[in-house]
Formats: C-alpha cells, structure tokens, sequence
C-alpha cells in the first residue's frame, strides 16, 4: 500500500512537470509568433499573442503560488485548494492568485486567497484603510479592528463576535496581498494561527 501512494505521489509530480513544460512551450511559441507579426506590420495581431503568452505566464505563476498554502490549523481540515491566472484584459482585479478553504467539518470554515496585481493584489491596502472607518463604528456593533504583526508583516485584523466572522490581510510588497475570511469562529484567533502558517517572505521574494 504504501509503495502504491507512493508511486501515485511520484506519477502526480511528473504529470505536473509535463503540463508545465507545455504551457512554457506555448508561451515561447506566442512570443515566437508575436515577433514575426510585428516584423509584417501586424500589430494588432502580435498584441492577441502577447496577451495570449501573459494569460499563460500568469497560469504558471498561479501553480507556483500554490506552493504557499499553508496546511490547515488545529481542527480543521483543507477542503480545497485551487489557482487563476488571468490575462491582460483582467489584470484590473488581478494577474493571478491561489486559494484555499478550509473546514472543521461543523459549523467553521476558513477561506485563503492569495493574490498578485491589479485591484486584488492592493486589497489589503483597502482593508487597513476601511479599518480605521470601522473602528469609529465599533460602539455600534461594526465589531472590532486592530493592527496585527506577523513575520515581519503588518496586517489589519476584524472581528464581529456577534456574527462569529471575521478576517485578516496582510499587505506583501507593492502588489501582494493575502486575505484571510473565517465565518463560525469563536476569535479572530484561528485566522492569525492560519496567518503564522504561511510563508510571507517567500512570497515577498518570489512574486
């Protein structure tokens, strides 16, 4: 049994590699194309490979940035995990992300996105922004926010103990940000467990 998960293991890494190479070839393939166009004087068709190339690159660049789901914290488990790369003419909401959910198989659940460019890529930039309108409303059951530090990383944490939600982001760079959402929780203190668990540096210097 164990040689079998092994061997399935080892064919899924391979079977990763090759799609890869594939999507590599594409792009070069693209780019290849996008040069010959504009050498004719077909730019408008050069810029369609261009953009076809950057949809790709920005697929490949989603996988990797799978690599930096965290596994899921005491008590629940990791439901799912997934990534987007988009092309140019959705760069506006972002170039590419990963994200995961996770459950305790009750009532909880937690929810990752990890995203590079465009608006999502500055969304934690926003949330530290709303915060302070948040704090002013807290009197009134908006719940409350504050300034968290993690690994070198200032993120805005909420929480509403009335609705049992809350969430976490964290501004990584100029165009990194990683938001954290848990609904049924009883403290924001679940997500900042989740938060310690990802590798924000590596992000920093890989994105």
């Amino acid at each position: 049994m164990k040689k079998l998960c092994t061997g399935l293991v080892f064919s899924l890494l391979i079977a990763g590699t090759v799609q890869a190479q594939s999507v590599q070839e594409e792009v070069i393939g693209s780019l290849t194309t996008a040069e010959q166009l504009v050498t004719t004087g077909k730019y408008s068709k050069a810029i369609e490979e261009i953009n076809y190339a950057l949809a790709k690159i920005n697929e490949l660049t989603a996988e990797e940035m799978l690599k930096y789901i965290p596994a899921a914290p005491q008590g629940y488990a990791l439901v799912n995990k997934q990534s987007q790369g988009v092309g140019a003419a959705a760069a506006m909401v972002g170039t590419a992300g990963a994200s995961a959910q996770y459950s305790d198989g009750a009532t909880s659940t937690i929810d990752l996105n990890i995203a590079i460019g465009g608006m999502s890529g500055k969304m934690a930039g926003f949330a530290a922004l709303g915060s302070m309108f948040a704090a002013l409303g807290q009197d009134s059951g908006a719940g409350q926010s504050r300034q968290v530090r993690v690994q070198g990383y200032t993120g805005t944490e909420t929480f509403n103990a009335a609705q049992k939600s809350g969430s976490l982001t964290f501004q990584i760079g100029d165009k990194t940000s990683v938001t954290i959402e848990g609904t049924g929780i009883a403290s924001a203190d679940i997500l900042m467990q989740l938060a310690k668990g990802i590798d924000m540096a590596g992000i920093n210097n890989n994105f």
